[in-house]
């Protein structure tokens, strides 16, 4: 499993972030005219090497018809990712081992003008040993 696949498998196995978005979880792009609300994400640039880790950096965007409930994805997601140590539900998950997730950055709320949407971004860095990627 690689690291996007271990954001992807998070959040498609989260209930609290599926009872906002159902599937409509997109690696990668948002594709044109997607039913929300919905979450995109994808790695935001290489990943970075700190105390024998590897550490990727993921945008989750999530959006949405309204501000707030743009915002209340992005608290759910923010929730998940939010603090997690080697041990517990992130020491290993869907067979991927992590030593840490956690929120890098949180990018507010980003008007959409041209779909009328909200997007709440929030940036969320998983740290793992390379040896274990697939």
């Amino acid at each position: 499993m690689s690291p996007s696949e271990l954001v992807g498998w998070t959040l498609n196995n989260t209930s609290a972030v599926t009872a906002y978005t159902s599937t409509r979880i997109y690696h990668g792009l948002r594709p044109t005219a997607t039913t929300v609300p919905c979450i995109n994400y994808f790695q935001l640039g290489g990943a970075t090497w700190k105390y024998g880790l590897e550490v990727a950096t993921f945008s989750v965007n999530c959006r949405a018809t309204t501000a707030e409930q743009a915002r209340d994805i992005a608290r759910v997601v923010v929730q998940t990712f939010h603090g997690s140590a080697g041990t517990g539900l992130y020491g290993t998950n869907n067979s991927f081992d992590v030593a840490r997730s956690s929120l890098r950055a949180d990018q507010g709320l980003i008007p959409e003008p041209t779909d009328s949407l909200y997007n709440a971004p929030v940036d969320i860095q998983v740290a793992y040993q390379t040896s274990i990627v697939s």
